[in-house]
């Protein structure tokens, strides 16, 4: 059917840059899965950039809508034929109904010096679930931005990130929580790998409103510092208005644990290998929760991919 970018994604929240994509945005994707539609296997939104975007900005907004008992996982992988400098500014708007569920997994092919920005806005509705995992590694600058909103009861949502940076890598992930409804529980766990002069930056946000009583969130944060150049700013918020609710947040940081390198090291492993294994036994925690194994097996591959660099 015919798609107006322009007129079908409103948002509340207004910024310099999602102003920018409204003015400008000239493509993009809209799905709706039935109801009671299940996929069987991951559906690939695979973004690929050429030569031939020297300093160009690309504006889109994309629309899903899951409706009632539906079933999702989809992959947004990124991939690219180019060393030039471009941008990409993305609105995602999810809409998830009652007893849908959505794994959202970000992933990218190679480096590359693209700037990404994206804002993705997702509503859940009664007994709504969304699962969000961020593999998006190798990018020279990326921010991410998601606000979600529980707003009927017994929906859940969860984020979970991997990130070894390098070089001058610098990744945002920015997230609001609302929990608007009771009986609702939010897990946020982030974790980055950080090495040369790369930066990595996390604020995440944590509100229940006054009628939203047995609220279960949880907000971690850990960061790996590898080189004293590198750096991780963490800004973990909570702001809660009802008495009956389950919060918590945290964040650490640190070096390699050099008894764990002694000990691999001792056992005849090179220590360039050694610390390949701490990264990855580090990173790869987040994936314990995906249930399909033949998913969680392609997702570690990768993972391991971008700690060795390929």
């Amino acid at each position: 059917k015919d798609y107006n970018y322009k007129n079908e994604i409103k948002l509340e929240k207004q910024s310099s840059l999602t102003l920018l994509n409204s003015a400008l945005a000239t493509g993009g994707f809209t799905l709706e899965v039935s109801k009671n539609y299940k996929f069987t296997k991951p559906l690939v939104i695979y973004n690929y950039f050429s030569k031939n975007l020297k300093e160009s900005i690309i504006n889109s907004k994309n629309s899903l809508i899951l409706n009632d008992e539906s079933k999702l996982t989809l992959i947004n992988y990124i991939d690219d034929d180019i060393n030039e400098n471009f941008m990409t500014n993305t609105i995602d708007n999810i809409i998830i109904k009652k007893n849908a569920s959505l794994n959202n997994i970000f992933i990218n092919n190679s480096r590359c010096n693209g700037y990404f920005y994206r804002f993705i806005k997702t509503v859940l509705e009664k007994g709504s679930s969304c699962d969000n995992y961020l593999l998006s590694t190798g990018l020279k600058f990326n921010k991410l931005d998601m606000e979600i909103d529980h707003n009927e009861e017994n929906s859940r949502s969860s984020i979970f990130s991997a990130l070894n940076l390098l070089g001058l890598e610098h990744q945002e992930i920015k997230t609001r929580i609302n929990h608007n409804a009771p009986n609702c529980k939010s897990y946020q766990k982030i974790k980055n790998v950080l090495n040369d002069h790369s930066k990595g930056v996390y604020q995440g946000k944590i509100f229940v409103k006054n009628i939203a009583q047995k609220t279960d969130a949880y907000q971690l944060s850990k960061a790996l510092i590898l080189n004293d150049e590198s750096e991780f700013d963490a800004k973990p918020e909570l702001e809660i208005y009802a008495d009956d609710v389950k919060c918590s947040h945290g964040s650490t940081s640190g070096s390699i644990d050099f008894d764990s390198l002694h000990y691999l090291k001792s056992r005849g492993i090179p220590e360039s290998e050694a610390l390949k294994m701490l990264i990855n036994g580090f990173l790869n925690e987040i994936l314990e929760t995906l249930s399909d194994k033949k998913l969680k097996f392609f997702l570690l591959e990768k993972l391991e991919s971008q700690i060795n660099g390929d």
